[in-house]
């Protein structure tokens, strides 16, 4: 079939200078296809381990993936998103498990085997975009160093490593387009990443755009290319907010989206730059056990903008004419715009989950300046290496200790043994149709409820006083037993906390139960 009109004019812009024929064509793609096979099998398998003990029993793993599980069990019962439960984020991720639980039930294995099929292609797609520019040994360094040191130890199903994974998909379309059709795709699912992760997908478009501009010489001659990415992601991103904003009340939703991601989120516990000295924590105070902590920091936080930096002041020093015309550094250029784009939203609170898209790009252009350099034999040490690693960290999970835990959805496993006695304790004092507050990882695992809209409050300006009021409002018409609180949480008042209400009506209402080493406490109800 002829392609013509504007189609026309970008086929023949995407066919020019075009790297997948000479770089990565189809052949060469299932010339590798048992590599691609080893390294999915054997990626997989090392997921397998970390969330699951065999057979198939989930490990229990309390972190954000259970605010995104706990909302879409309450949208089953009949919640409604941004009206009834409050979310900053946009929909997809709680949309993803609101339709898993609507057809399997609400299941514990759902989420850890999403995660594990989205890892697995995480890493399989990181090595095709690194198989575009690199060859042998080379194109396997990024997806192993990427694997070991950013997925493995950040398994949490959040709408990070959804939208990580989209943009990834898309920008290995980009990459290969010969067509407009590919461009299109790729736009559906930068549109798609948006639903995931807002600034992600949004700063992600822009740089490709960016890159569509450098390329073809101009805005002007960018243009057909520019249309065929941006007007899928138009329709992809619009009709569900549309769709949401009408079911849930425009006022609340854009509220929720906009205004407080905007103004509020950044006072919220860890949702500063402190979060790029996180994994810290774990190395003080300094001993052997500090090693992996620091090295892991090292390889992801320090390694990532180093890179990055690196390669832009070697591509200054390159002359423009042969930059445009060589199309192995094309893509390096495309792959370094998005690793900035992707960089740039998270920079305020720069964690390694926050960090992982762009970490993808950046250890694909690392590996690229080491094979230019000739360094043949630190890219094979580094493979072994990392696969040695890789193996040691799947030993480890088929032999880790565990306590089996029957809780109302299901058996879990616990590898922490301080977390399986306090939800034992819990779940021995509960009783179905009881209520707690303050913690969503008890709300979900041991089916209690919450009361109120939000999922937990903080002392600083996170936390709105009009929460405050609505929680305080649930709390008094439906009467919760629980509410989990933290030493975290000071017991005396700050200048501007929110909460004075809320101590005030929980000091009144509620005895401590049980406290833990970690800091929680557990509160009931007087007359209880």
């Amino acid at each position: 079939m002829k392609v013509v009109g504007r189609d026309s004019r970008t086929t023949a812009l995407l066919m020019q200078n075009n790297p997948s024929a000479p770089l990565d064509g189809v052949g060469g793609i299932f010339e590798s296809r048992w590599t691609y096979l080893m390294l999915g099998a054997s990626s997989a398998l090392l997921f397998y381990f970390s969330l699951f003990h065999f057979p198939a029993i989930p490990i229990w793993r309390p972190g954000d993936q259970v605010i995104f599980l706990d909302h879409a069990a309450r949208m089953v019962q009949g919640a409604t998103l941004y009206r009834d439960l409050f979310q900053f984020n946009l929909p997809a991720t709680e949309y993803l498990y609101y339709f898993l639980f609507r057809w399997w039930g609400i299941q514990l294995w759902i989420e850890p085997l999403v995660l594990l099929i989205t890892q697995t292609v995480i890493t399989l797609v990181v090595f095709s975009l690194s198989r575009i520019v690199l060859r042998g040994v080379s194109a396997l360094l990024p997806p192993l160093v990427f694997l070991v040191v950013c997925q493995r130890y950040s398994l949490d199903g959040t709408h990070h490593w959804y939208s990580t994974a989209l943009v990834l998909l898309s920008v290995n379309l980009i990459a290969r387009a010969r067509n407009p059709i590919p461009l299109n795709a790729a736009g559906a699912l930068l549109g798609l990443a948006t639903l995931f992760t807002s600034s992600r997908g949004m700063f992600a478009i822009t740089g490709v755009s960016l890159f569509f501009v450098w390329k073809f010489r101009g805005f002007r001659n960018a243009i057909p290319a520019i249309a065929a990415l941006w007007w899928p992601f138009i329709v992809v991103t619009a009709v569900p907010i549309i769709a949401l904003a009408n079911l849930a009340g425009s006022r609340a939703f854009f509220w929720s989206v906009l205004i407080f991601p905007l103004r509020y989120y950044s006072a919220g516990h860890g949702n500063g730059p402190s979060m790029f000295f996180d994994e810290w924590r774990l190395a003080w105070p300094l001993g052997l056990h500090s090693f992996y902590p620091i090295a892991f920091w090292l390889a992801m936080n320090v390694a990532i903008p180093f890179l990055l930096i690196v390669f832009a002041v070697r591509w200054c020093r390159q002359k423009r004419a042969d930059l445009r015309s060589s199309p192995a550094n094309q893509i390096l250029f495309l792959y370094a715009v998005v690793a900035i784009s992707t960089l740039l939203p998270v920079l305020t609170t720069p964690s390694r989950i926050r960090l992982a898209c762009a970490g993808s790009f950046a250890y694909i252009l690392g590996a690229k300046m080491l094979q230019e350099c000739k360094r043949k034999r630190m890219i094979s040490g580094i493979v072994v290496v990392v696969s040695i690693m890789g193996i040691i960290e799947m030993a480890r999970g088929a032999v880790r200790s565990s306590e089996r835990f029957q809780s109302p959805l299901g058996v879990v496993i616990f590898q922490d043994r301080q977390l399986y006695e306090e939800y034992a304790w819990v779940a021995g004092e509960s009783h179905p149709g009881d209520r707690l507050f303050g913690d969503v990882n008890f709300n979900f695992l041991l089916n209690l409820e919450n009361p109120a809209k939000v999922q937990w409050v903080e002392s600083d300006a996170y936390t709105r006083p009009e929460q405050v009021d609505d929680l305080l409002r649930s709390l008094k018409r439906q009467r919760t037993r629980f509410i989990v609180w933290y030493e975290e949480v000071p017991e005396s008042p700050g200048p501007g906390d929110v909460l004075l209400p809320f101590r005030a009506y929980v000091k009144q209402n509620y005895h401590l139960a049980k406290s833990f080493d970690d800091g929680i406490e557990i509160l009931i109800a007087n007359g209880s």
